[in-house]
């Protein structure tokens, strides 16, 4: 199986998560392609799966990552699955704080992606990944890269 991830990255964040999720793509056997949106995307039929993923910024998904769903679905990716991800935070630890803020942070450009790619008539794993970053420019959360193994896991298993 070969996986086209597509990523938009501000702080390198996201694109540490796009990398992680190739690397155990490829220790589970099969072929993957990192992508930033800011290039030219592949054609998607020469793929079997795409992993779509943007940071979240003012509660919203990058435009291009809009964008390049729309793309996706006039390229013809058909019913290949697609998955979502995305990079948020940092959270407040205070309730309050974090009451206030989670109109910023939930649900995310993954659950706006996932969200805008069912409105598209694509085949959307249902579990997204989110990965918090510690600081406005990250780095990621301690134990947020293992997080990306389970999830792989299960998108591959759902594919088989």
């Amino acid at each position: 199986m070969k996986a086209l991830i597509i990523y938009r990255s501000h702080y390198g964040n996201t694109k540490q998560v796009a990398e992680e999720i190739a690397r155990q793509i490829e220790a589970s056997g099969h072929e993957a392609t990192v992508h930033c949106v800011r290039r030219r995307v592949p054609r998607p039929a020469a793929f079997d799966l795409v992993l779509v993923g943007s940071p979240t910024r003012m509660a919203r998904a990058s435009w291009r990552m809009m964008r390049a769903l729309r793309r996706l679905r006039w390229r013809k990716i058909g019913q290949k699955p697609l998955a979502v991800f995305d990079t948020y935070g940092p959270v407040p630890t205070d309730p309050e704080e974090l009451k206030k803020s989670e109109k910023w942070l939930y649900p995310g450009a993954a659950g706006r992606l996932q969200a805008r790619a069912k409105e598209l008539g694509l085949n959307v794993y249902p579990d997204v990944l989110r990965c918090e970053v510690q600081g406005a420019k990250g780095p990621l959360k301690g134990g947020e890269l293992e997080k990306i193994t389970g999830f792989v896991k299960g998108l591959l298993a759902s594919i088989k």
